[in-house]
């Protein structure tokens, strides 16, 4: 038997483990026995590398070693196959039989292009073991289509892409999707597509079936159902009759399989002869022989017409529903009914056959729902109004638990009550399970509800990384509010705006829309709430006068006893930290921290927490630093917020970590937060976690991309110390911008990369004055010799998490 590699036995140890930490010191042992390397956790971080790069499962990278996830099948998404599917033996043999990478089927409405798709997908499926994808693109649909953006963003998340991670660019998705497609096998199936587009994966062992009314290369047309064909889907559907009135069904329905179902399901309590009379109809023979759309409209009607008057107004009341499918909830508000009365209507409008059931979700069909709307009439308008009052009150509701404390909007009277939500994970699931319907919601809905749902949604999109659906309902939002002259609601919008630049890292925009947003408010709370957001960006761009004569504006305006209130004194501690006036920096943080304790805003007591410990990292007072990083962990755990802000936390425990001697444990955490960051899309985060491991130059780079002056400060700081050039350069940038925080900092790299005593006295006096523990420290050590010229310099510690709003 051959000897075991070192590659396979890492791979074994950490399966024998598989979704547990395995310590660093039991892999270099299961790696090289008794006889480590010198280095041995560069080289187990080499080889970790290699076995990322050769097996499909994920490792991650735990505080004191590695676990392995085990790489979860692929996604499943295929709709169910139609049990009674009859016919197309000659399409469906010769696309199954295709080697092409795009099956392209295309007709008529009615003709049974989906059902085909379908029952290839389940044919072909076999030779896509690594998952099929599925979506339902609308795009011939009376409501809003699915746009591009939003579909890759739910294919990514079905491949295993967190929601933060996924980009907010179209061009930076496809390239994603086509990236996770790569080396895989994977079926996508687009549905009712208006033509092909970047969702078509140009990717060696993918196909794609898409189907569309419209033409498209290499397509199948499809036309209607021979006599042979109908009558064998006539006797699946058990559907009895002498051969005349069976072959006259078959006429009178146009051969088209929709409205050959649809009647099926009228004669499971019918006399064929009976039906036939109504279908007839002296005066529309003709027409039904022509036209398939009449023909089934002929179908819809004689089902509509046989429904009790309660069904009937359901079924045309259904078609103002934006989502591409719902449930008995949604069907009772808009029939002003109780939701178990919801359920029993859609249960006999699915055995009618107008109505599509999968499981405890519902369906109209693009023509059954524009044939519904027709049956709406006046009707229509107000029950879009009850279902969007709902979808508003619930949202809000759910947005209170999730993400409390942002501004929004002060509410409005509302025609239906929401539901309430008594645990943070119990609205997170509703929010999860209705994003795509709300979504769909703000682009169909009237003023005021678009901007307003919006601004109920945005804290838990933005927060749980939907951003590209956030980015697709604020410019909805806008363009509503806009229309309406709505100013209140614009600006709204531009502060969602603001937020969602922001978090990206593209300050000057954020910069932007929170200025627009001024423009457009006179409400004192919104105008408190858009000079700590400005205040934030400002901090971040270096901006520090500028930051703290915003915050301080926001201080002014706000009610101070207003939860808002307590939030600016935190952001403003930040600021304070920034530059370099530490203690008074604390003296913020401690009492924003009792306000928000004492208000049971537990999360932004974390958030305080996490702040406090930076100032006292950069005071040097690592052993009051730790009790309150681990107080702002648990607070995040208890509220289901750890991961989202566990990176930022990680790049300041391995700073605590480093100062106490524990270097390795500090390369643990900073490369944990690392991949976490990029998980998460923080990218401001992602340079603070570089520097930490000793990426300066990519760092500064990443820095240099998004706009962030004080990490690539930060990040050219850890270069300097070789290069007096550089050294010199980055002092003169820091004075210039007024970073008193990095000022000691820069003074001391260029004096450890000339040796100028002189240079590190001057540091030595800096740091004093502002209580730079840190760099007090390493300026003593050099001026009594004892450091070397290429020691790195100290960092200061990455700003905790700031909450803006």
């Amino acid at each position: 038997m051959a000897k075991e590699t070192r590659l396979e036995a890492l791979h074994r140890a950490l399966t024998e483990k598989a979704g547990q930490p395995v310590l660093f010191g039991d892999l270099v042992r299961a790696v090289w026995g008794d006889t480590p390397p010198s280095s041995p956790l560069p080289a187990l971080r080499t080889l970790v590398r290699r076995l990322r790069q050769s097996v499909d499962d994920e490792i991650v990278t735990d505080a004191s070693g590695y676990r392995l996830v085990v790489r979860l099948p692929g996604p499943s998404q295929l709709p169910a196959d139609l049990p009674d599917f009859v016919g197309r033996r000659e399409e469906l043999a010769a696309l199954s039989s295709s080697d092409e990478r795009v099956l392209a089927i295309t007709g008529p409405p009615g003709i049974g292009k989906t059902a085909l798709a379908v029952r290839l997908a389940h044919r072909i499926r076999d030779r896509f073991p690594d998952g099929q994808l599925h979506v339902d693109l609308r795009g011939f649909a009376t409501g809003p289509t699915v746009t591009t953006t939003q579909a890759v963003g739910r294919f990514l998340r079905a491949l295993g892409v967190p929601p933060p991670e996924v980009p907010p660019g179209l061009d930076e998705q496809v390239e994603l999707y086509r990236s996770k497609l790569r080396g895989r096998k994977v079926l996508v199936l687009l549905d009712n597509a208006t033509g092909l587009s970047p969702l078509v994966p140009d990717v060696e062992g993918c196909a794609a079936i898409v189907t569309s009314r419209n033409e498209l290369p290499g397509q199948t047309g499809l036309g209607v159902l021979t006599d042979g064909e109908a009558d064998v889907l006539l006797d699946r559907m058990k559907i009895g009759g002498s051969p005349d009135d069976r072959a006259e069904l078959v006429r009178l329905c146009a051969h088209l399989p929709l409205a050959l179902r649809i009647a099926g399901a009228q004669l499971a309590d019918r006399h064929l002869p009976d039906y036939l009379a109504d279908l007839r109809g002296d005066d529309r023979l003709d027409a039904l022989e022509i036209e398939g759309d009449a023909a089934v409209r002929a179908a819809f009607a004689l089902s509509y017409q046989a429904l009790p008057d309660d069904a009937r107004r359901l079924f045309g009341l259904l078609s103002v529903h934006p989502g591409a499918d719902f449930g008995p909830a949604s069907a009772a508000v808009l029939g002003e009914t109780s939701t178990e009365e919801g359920a029993r209507l859609l249960g006999v409008l699915a055995r009618a056959g107008l109505v599509q059931q999968s499981g405890e979700r519902f369906a109209l069909h693009d023509l059954i729902r524009l044939f519904a709307s027709e049956q709406a009439g006046t009707d229509g308008p107000p029950a879009l109004r009850r279902l969007l009052s709902f979808y508003l009150a619930t949202a809000s509701n759910a947005a209170g638990v999730v993400s409390p404390g942002l501004t929004r909007l002060d509410p409005i009277p509302l025609e239906v009550e929401g539901r309430e939500f008594a645990t943070a994970d119990e609205a997170g699931a509703w929010l999860d399970g209705k994003r795509g319907t709300l979504v769909a919601a703000v682009q169909v809905a009237p003023h005021p509800f678009a901007h307003r749902l919006t601004d109920a949604m945005r804290g838990y999109l933005n927060y749980a990384g939907h951003r590209p659906e956030l980015g697709v309902a604020l410019e909805s939002g806008l363009a509503s509010a806009r229309a309406a002259g709505d100013r209140p609601g614009q600006a709204a919008m531009h502060n969602g705006f603001g937020h969602l630049h922001w978090v990206l890292g593209a300050y000057p925009k954020a910069l932007e829309s929170y200025g627009e947003a001024l423009e457009l408010t006179e409400s004192p709370v919104v105008r408190a709430t858009l000079f700590n957001n400005l205040g934030l960006v400002r901090r971040d761009l270096g901006d520090l006068d500028g930051a703290l004569a915003d915050m301080e504006e926001a201080r002014r305006t706000v009610p101070e006893e207003s939860a808002l209130h307590a939030n600016v004194l935190m952001n403003l501690g930040t600021i304070h930290g920034a530059r370099a006036e530490l203690r008074q920096a604390v003296a913020h943080l401690t009492k924003a921290l009792r306000r928000h304790e004492e208000a049971g805003a537990w999360v932004r007591a974390a958030v305080c927490h996490e702040n406090i410990a930076v100032a006292h990292i950069e005071l040097g007072e690592y052993d009051e630093a730790r009790p309150h990083l681990e107080s702002a962990m648990a607070g995040y755990e208890r509220y289901g917020m750890a991961d989202s802000n566990k990176p930022n936390l990680l790049a300041n425990l391995a700073d605590v970590a480093d100062q106490a001697g524990e270097h390795d444990q500090a390369r643990a955490f900073a490369t944990e937060g690392l991949e976490l960051a990029r998980r998460f899309g923080d990218v401001r985060v992602e340079v603070e976690a570089l520097i930490r491991l000793g990426e300066a130059r990519e760092a500064a780079e990443l820095a240099d991309r998004i706009d962030y002056p004080v990490g690539r400060r930060k990040a050219l700081l850890e270069i300097a110390v070789h290069d007096r050039a550089l050294a010199a350069e980055v002092l003169a940038d820091v004075r210039a911008s007024g970073d008193r925080l990095l000022e000691a900092k820069a003074v001391l790299a260029l004096a450890l990369a000339s040796g100028d005593h002189g240079l590190a006295l001057e540091a030595l006096e800096l740091a004093r004055a502002r209580e730079q523990g840190v760099v007090v420290r390493r300026a003593e050590e050099f001026l009594a010799g004892s450091a070397a010229p290429a020691a790195p310099s100290a960092q200061p510690p990455a700003n905790g998490g700031s909450t803006s709003s």
